[in-house]
């Protein structure tokens, strides 16, 4: 069960003007915000659908290798790490008080469950070593939080060379988008049109950019969680008279796919078929 927190009004409210509000204004300001993400003002989840779709548009026109690999993280507000939190938090302008006020408090809340039959005379919380983390449901500070350790996590990955490069034919721009973010959904994409990729250079590349990503979500107290994460790999044959199918890995053992683990283990995760749809960002694609 997920525990959504009824949290006192002018607390909560607090939080809510401290991060949804004077945080994300700082980050607006100094253009922080990133193109993959599309949890903010003016985007819904349509608009990253439609990123998608124009990704395999343009794999299919250039024809060259190239992978997409949806992962869902855990739990994202419960398991945020207050460490790495509170210095995200200070760079992006939060006063020091405001984010002592806030983590010190859930790390040291009394959790009562309240059903039909009334509150529990129990309580969980805090242990003296073992501090309560996560920025909780129902906080009004959860999804900013949740959206500048986005933002960190990100641009961390692009640092790597990791994503999609993309080139114009005509004008020579270059673009490097490493994938579509909508608050804990998230699709990694490969594809480098600079450069004449085999398909097992293409898996490499995804694999490399699944593991890093996994990483830095467990650096920030996350994780991914496989059942619900797949990907699917692309590439093309051509035939004698010039026509072209897309090639077929699904059944193809060592094109699978591992995502790491919180405890260092690796696990495997679905790998569909270019014809299989999958449900993300509540589109069939």
């Amino acid at each position: 069960l997920r525990a959504i927190l009824l949290m006192e009004a002018d607390f909560n409210f607090a939080n809510k003007q401290v991060y949804g509000v004077g945080m994300l204004e700082n980050v607006r300001k100094y253009k922080l915000m990133p193109d993959e993400f599309f949890s903010k003002k003016m985007r819904t989840s349509t608009d990253g659908s439609m990123a998608k779709v124009l990704f395999y548009d343009i794999v299919r026109q250039i024809r060259l290798p190239a992978g997409i690999s949806s992962v869902d993280a855990s739990n994202c507000y419960d398991r945020i790490a207050h460490a790495i939190a509170s210095l995200i938090f200070l760079s992006c302008g939060v006063p020091e008080t405001a984010v002592k006020c806030m983590l010190e408090a859930i790390q040291n809340m009394k959790f009562f469950l309240r059903t039909a039959f009334g509150d529990s005379k129990s309580s969980a919380g805090s242990s003296i070593r073992i501090k309560t983390q996560g920025l909780c449901q129902g906080n009004g500070a959860a999804p900013a939080g949740w959206c500048v350790i986005s933002i960190t996590i990100i641009r961390a990955h692009k640092e790597k060379g990791h994503g999609a490069h993309f080139l114009a034919p005509v004008s020579a721009v270059r673009q490097h988008f490493a994938g579509i973010l909508f608050v804990d959904d998230t699709d990694l994409l490969h594809l480098n049109m600079e450069t004449e990729e085999t398909v097992e250079q293409a898996f490499e590349a995804i694999q490399t950019s699944t593991l890093n990503w996994g990483k830095l979500l467990i650096a920030t107290g996350g994780t991914l969680k496989p059942i619900k994460c797949c990907y699917h790999l692309i590439s093309f044959e051509w035939k004698h008279d010039g026509t072209w199918t897309y090639a077929s890995h699904h059944e193809d053992e060592s094109a699978t796919l591992f995502v790491p683990m919180h405890d260092g283990s690796l696990a495997p995760i679905d790998h569909l078929s270019v014809d299989t749809a999958k449900k993300t960002l509540g589109t069939m694609s």
